[in-house]
């Protein structure tokens, strides 16, 4: 990574490296004395303070204030950044934005820590679900495990412990399935042949036994083989769709959450 530090940097020098870093599409990481106007969906202002401004590689900009995960302003990304220097004003940075025409104009009076570099970043962002949204998502859509199979039971009790789901095949068969957000391994196998050899001694019938995970160790495949259990590969990139798409119908605007209030009150 190639990259400069400056401290306590002169505010028009910093203008100029700043505007050459955002030409090279590099970082820009400011930390300074700063006040913000924003002008577009709506409109603020924050008031002199210390601040962290950091400028993304792709125009995406962001304002920190000291406390707190969330930005107090942001640009998602940008049309078009402007960096000036003004004699008795400050370094002025106004971000455009076209879609929706959004402003935002940060005006540093000082500038403790100036950061540019270019980063890298190859590697591949990967979502992890926890296993009630990976087991909400397969009772719902159980064909992802099987075709013709149907839920009966989430969380069923059987022997000292919980199955993840009871379910009957196509062919009236009982199943039951245990399931792994990570790599599955012996421990699980042994967890299921468990609730297998229980369910059996309770109803003297042997069901079906199915380990649902993204991966299996090795040791967990050779134990599934011995001790005649199924496995299935799941696609933890395709559940977390279905988790989106689930999130997404739940969504209800403020506008539409006070309209069907309205209409729910008396008249």
């Amino acid at each position: 990574m190639n990259y400069s530090i400056l401290e306590s940097p002169n505010l028009n020098e910093a203008a100029e490296l700043i505007k050459s870093a955002i030409t090279s599409k590099n970082v820009v990481l400011l930390i300074g004395e700063c006040r913000v106007d924003y002008e577009g969906r709506a409109s603020s202002r924050l008031e002199p303070g210390e601040r962290i401004v950091v400028i993304k590689q792709d125009g995406a900009l962001l304002v920190h204030r000291p406390i707190g995960y969330s930005p107090a302003n942001w640009q998602p990304s940008t049309t078009m950044i402007e960096v000036t220097y003004k004699e008795g004003f400050g370094l002025v940075i106004h971000a455009v934005r076209d879609r929706p025409r959004e402003y935002l104009t940060i005006v540093f009076t000082k500038i403790h820590i100036l950061f540019i570099g270019k980063l890298l970043d190859p590697g591949n962002f990967t979502m992890y679900i926890d296993e009630k949204e990976l087991r909400d998502v397969l009772v719902s859509n159980p064909s992802l495990i099987e075709e013709g199979l149907k839920v009966l039971a989430v969380e069923k009790p059987i022997g000292e412990g919980y199955v993840d789901i009871y379910a009957i095949d196509k062919n009236n068969r009982h199943v039951l399935i245990e399931l792994k957000r990570v790599t599955a391994t012996r421990e699980a196998v042994l967890q299921l042949y468990k609730y297998v050899e229980s369910y059996k001694s309770q109803h003297g019938e042997t069901p079906r036994g199915i380990l649902v995970a993204p991966a299996f160790s090795p040791s967990a495949l050779e134990s599934l083989l011995n001790l005649g259990l199924e496995y299935k590969y799941i696609d933890i990139r395709k559940i977390w769709e279905f988790v989106k798409k689930r999130n997404q119908s739940k969504r209800t605007t403020l506008i539409e959450f006070i309209k069907g209030y309205d209409n729910a009150q008396p008249r």
